[in-house]
């Protein structure tokens, strides 16, 4: 087309030209021929220049149309998988998107790389009355220090297919004396979004606080209801998946034993009773529904309930609700530590500790999360019943009936809530937070005992859960378990304690 156009323009300007040729006074004079040669010479020049560029016109649409076919050529050999892995031989790519990781060009193996470090200053204030303690011991001391209360390191991905996915995590935190130790080890696949199956070492999933990650928390520690009935990590196979487009979620656990994956199932007699299971899994189920999907107006953040705080700050009102049911039937694994009301004659009141061995365990708990504009609430209410067991008849020597004189089936009590707000500070939307917690704990087995915990606390989040700053102060009217995880020293502290984290995470 662009050639026939430029032979027209060629046509028109000679015609131009020769319009152009004045008239002349005489035809056949000398000078008029001059001239009118001189006139044709110049003419033929503008001639061979125009067809120069006609013919360089439709060179160039011919080298355009040359180059629009191999492109589709390449693109054709290119997409045969065996030519393109001959040509191009596999290349790894390499990068950061919330981990470092390493993956194949094809997208079929993926290891990412994670790490968290929890250091945290603590001071306890001891009070000196603690019914636990022998008369002649109530000169207590506070207690003040720096301990990596988390650090943590992790590998996770994929194999073969997005749908075969893996985690390990080792922990070398302040609870493990510094030495690294297996904290996850699972494998997980995905015959579908609704039903999956994960095997290996992994968190059960039962109340809200137990299967949140500890990256996320809006105190620096778990609340001290979970304490009494956390469930823990637990070695076996979970069936799982999320149900209509994530709205809701179930799982179904059976493990070796709750809160010990260290039980081994081949041991010798000797140590069977030490280091090995018993041949009575744990099962816990449990199931989350979204009745208030709400919308994020920062949809980029960590999302709806991956985190209790609202980052994310939704504009419209998001809730659901989690139910856990748990059963344990433990005959001398002894992986649970039960909490019990001491007799008031020996033992002068208070709590005590001991074994979950040849006891059977219920456990129900009900959850919810609510967050709307910067705020957010969480709530959950648990129930265990214990029944104390002997498998010889008579009565139950069990650990529980030795130290409480308890036989008969008794129930725990326990609930908290903890509420967090964003302060609206101009430019400082998401980073600002105060926190606030309260909970109740009433000990059914032996006497009978019960107990408060209150907490305040803020967070900075300077980049996001990555890097902040917390404290809280948290009073404990008397203290259930002892755990320094928790900050607590002994069974029955009137304690107080005080908490400054920071928290990096990559």
């Amino acid at each position: 087309m662009s050639g026939r156009l430029s032979r027209m323009c060629l046509y028109g300007a000679f015609a131009v030209g020769l319009l152009s040729v004045p008239a002349l006074a005489d035809p056949g004079s000398s000078d008029s021929v001059a001239r009118l040669e001189a006139l044709l010479e110049a003419q033929q020049r503008k001639i061979e220049a125009l067809e120069q560029q006609v013919a360089a016109s439709a060179q160039a649409d011919m080298d355009a149309a040359r180059a629009q076919q191999m492109k589709q050529q390449i693109r054709e050999v290119l997409s045969e998988a065996e030519f393109r892995e001959s040509l191009m031989p596999s290349t790894l790519q390499a990068g950061y998107d919330n981990g470092f990781f390493i993956r194949s060009h094809d997208d079929k193996f993926k290891m990412k790389f994670n790490g968290l470090m929890q250091i945290r200053y603590t001071y306890s204030d001891m009070n000196a009355k603690n019914r636990y303690m022998m008369p002649g011991t109530q000169l207590r001391h506070d207690r003040s220090g720096i301990d990596g209360s988390r650090i943590r390191f992790r590998v996770s991905g994929h194999v073969y297919n997005k749908d075969l996915t893996y985690l390990l995590e080792l922990d070398m935190s302040q609870g493990s004396a510094y030495d690294a130790r297996v904290n996850y080890a699972w494998v997980n696949y995905r015959f579908a979004e609704e039903f999956q199956i994960k095997a290996g070492i992994f968190r059960v999933h039962s109340s809200r606080a137990d299967t949140g990650s500890t990256a996320t928390m809006q105190f620096v520690e778990y609340p001290v209801w979970n304490s009494v009935f956390i469930l823990g990590n637990g070695t076996g196979i979970s069936f799982w998946g999320n149900l209509m487009d994530g709205k809701g979620m179930y799982s179904i656990d059976v493990v070796n034993a709750m809160n010990a994956p260290g039980r081994r199932t081949i041991t010798t007699d000797e140590t069977l009773y030490t280091a090995g299971h018993d041949n009575n899994p744990g099962v816990v189920f449990r199931t989350v529904w979204a009745l208030m999907s709400g919308h994020c107006l920062h949809p980029d953040d960590m999302g709806h309930w991956t985190e209790p705080c609202d980052m994310a700050i939704h504009d419209e009102p998001a809730l659901n609700m989690g139910f856990h049911y748990a059963y344990n039937e433990d005959w001398h694994d002894g992986s649970m530590r039960i909490a019990y009301g001491r007799p008031k004659f020996f033992g002068r009141g208070g709590f005590g500790n001991t074994s979950s061995q040849q006891t059977q365990m219920h456990q129900v708990g009900l959850d919810a999360g609510f967050k709307y504009m910067g705020f957010s609430a969480t709530a959950e209410y648990a129930m265990r019943v214990i029944n104390p067991r002997d498998a010889g008849g008579g009565p139950p020597w069990s650990p529980l009936f030795i130290a409480s004189g308890e036989q008969a089936t008794t129930t725990t009590h326990g609930g908290y809530l903890q509420c967090g707000y964003f302060l609206p500070i101009p430019g400082h939307e998401r980073q600002f937070e105060v926190v606030g917690r309260v909970g109740a704990i009433y000990i059914g087995p032996g006497e009978g005992q019960g107990t408060w915990t209150y907490a305040i606390g803020a967070n900075y989040y300077i980049i996001g859960h990555k890097v902040k700053l917390q404290t809280d102060f948290t009073k404990i009217t008397e203290a259930p378990v002892s755990a320094s995880q928790w900050g607590i020293a002994n069974v029955n502290d009137d304690a107080m304690i005080w908490r400054v984290q920071l928290q990096v995470s990559f």
